[in-house]
């Protein structure tokens, strides 16, 4: 039995989503170097049997966890999350504060 990695991963949510998709349509997979002492995976692989390989790329193109860059198109570097991220809190911090003000 042959296993090929088609995803990997270091968000445990996306490994909860592919096990489920994996288990609804009957493919044989398996998940390795998942940390089980932690609630963080540390570079997950997902990997299918080598039969279901078609399978599971449609799976995942459909479920949007494979994408194909289209002209002009790039993926959000975790510094631009980050970014975002911290400019939210500061939105989120500031509505606080006026609101306490208001009330007050």
């Amino acid at each position: 039995m042959a296993f090929i990695t088609v995803y990997q991963t270091a968000q445990q949510n996306q490994l909860m989503l592919l096990r489920n998709i994996f288990e609804q349509n009957n493919l044989r997979y398996r998940i390795l170097d998942e940390s089980s002492n932690t609630n963080f995976a540390i570079g997950a692989r997902v990997q299918v049997h080598e039969n279901d390989m078609k399978r599971a790329e449609v799976l995942l193109r459909d479920n949007g966890f494979l994408q194909e860059p289209g002209p002009g198109k790039s993926d959000v570097s975790m510094s631009q999350f980050w970014l975002w991220f911290v400019l939210a809190m500061i939105c989120l911090v500031v509505a606080a504060f006026l609101i306490n003000f208001w009330m007050s």
